[in-house]
């Protein structure tokens, strides 16, 4: 299977390449900063932000599969599901929204005498993930639950494994149904438009006297890493479309998914841009990070400042609704039931009950009240 995936690598650098010579961007290209190299996962490591933000690329959505079919009940069902196994893949074990949703879905499912195995890809990526769903294949385990670690169209020839081996599968998030039983979708592009949108309702409650363009604000964005991610950091840029008031002074593209990375990349953004009070993480995990950041310099009040984030660590909720900490709001992917939603969704489908084809995830907002912070 490593070989399949090397070949397949290599075919899509080869056509990479072929494009870029056509003078014809990639659909997943992401925001160009060329003073800013990637942060790494290392805590400490530094990345030089840019003194001023690129703009994105403009970006066509991919074609996304919305209309929810029920599939039929099997005969004989329900079906007893005690001694079944899950394996459960996801791209890392480090972000605390994915992490966290993994813990509750296996205690959810040990109640029932099932077993889910989680398998995260920090390190190895795409790579990883293909050992992985052919490790849980030779396992022969009933049900795979798998959220690619950068673009699934790369993973598509494993899940044709799976299948023909007869393990259901479900995907979380892609665009298209197929070859999946099941897939939760997610729009990353409104789910970048209502954090871009927190951002701003906090910018008008904190600084209401502030000229146009005057509230530095930075995005750090993973928009390199996959479609999904390069959508909802398309919905953050519209924060300048959208917010008067907003100057966009930084706009990075980081790897690695983690609260560290997010707190280096933050301490880079205000080394170089110290009067920035608003940003705009891709993930919880980076936002904690940038936050710890904030409250780490020199007589903070950190009142003046305003972390938002596309996904949701539900430990943070307290935290984040206090008005107390620089992380104000984030986007609940899911509402804050999607635990629970994944969990029954699974379970309906390993006992063969009716089930829909498609979950399309609610996302709620999440914030602080701003107005109990706001000049008066």
């Amino acid at each position: 299977m490593k070989k399949n995936l090397s070949t397949l690598l290599a075919l899509v650098a080869i056509a990479s390449i072929l494009l870029t010579a056509c003078g014809t961007p990639a659909a997943t290209q992401a925001p160009a900063a060329p003073a800013a190299p990637a942060a790494t996962e290392a805590p400490g490591a530094t990345t030089e932000a840019p003194a001023a933000a690129t703009e994105a690329p403009a970006a066509t959505a991919p074609t996304e599969d919305t209309i929810v079919t029920m599939i039929p009940a099997k005969p004989g069902s329900p079906f007893d599901i005690k001694g079944k196994t899950i394996c459960y893949i996801i791209p890392s074990l480090a972000n605390p929204f994915l992490n966290g949703v993994a813990t509750s879905v296996t205690e959810k499912f040990k109640a029932d005498g099932v077993t889910v195995n989680v398998y995260g890809a920090d390190e190895g990526g795409l790579n990883q993930q293909f050992d992985q769903i052919e490790n849980c294949i030779s396992m022969k385990v009933d049900f795979m639950y798998l959220m690619a670690a950068g673009e699934v169209d790369q993973l598509l020839p494993a899940i044709d494994e799976v299948k023909a081996a007869g393990i259901m599968v479900m995907g979380v998030p892609p665009a298209k149904l197929a070859p999946f039983d099941s897939i939760m979708h997610t729009s990353q592009y409104e789910d970048g438009t209502k954090v871009a949108k927190m951002a701003c309702d906090f910018i008008e409650a904190m600084y209401p006297d502030a000229a146009d363009g005057s509230v530095e604000t930075a995005i750090v964005g993973a928009a390199s890493s996959g479609v999904g991610m390069f959508e909802r950091d398309r919905g953050y840029s519209t924060i300048t479309d959208t917010c008067p008031k907003v100057k966009l002074v930084a706009h990075l593209d980081i790897t690695g998914d983690s609260i560290p990375v997010g707190q280096s990349a933050a301490e880079n953004v205000l080394t170089a841009n110290p009067n920035v009070k608003v940003f705009l993480g891709q993930s919880t995990a980076h936002a904690q990070g940038i936050a710890n950041a904030i409250k780490a310099l020199p007589g903070v009040n950190v009142d003046e400042y305003g972390v938002f984030a596309g996904d949701m660590d539900p430990s943070m909720i307290p935290v984040v609704t206090s008005c107390e900490d620089p992380y104000k709001g984030f986007v609940a992917i899911g509402g804050t039931s999607l635990d629970q939603a994944t969990y029954e969704q699974v379970k309906k489908m390993l006992q063969g009950v009716e089930y829909p084809n498609i979950i399309n995830d609610q996302l709620e907002p999440i914030n602080c009240d701003f107005t109990t912070i706001a000049p008066k």
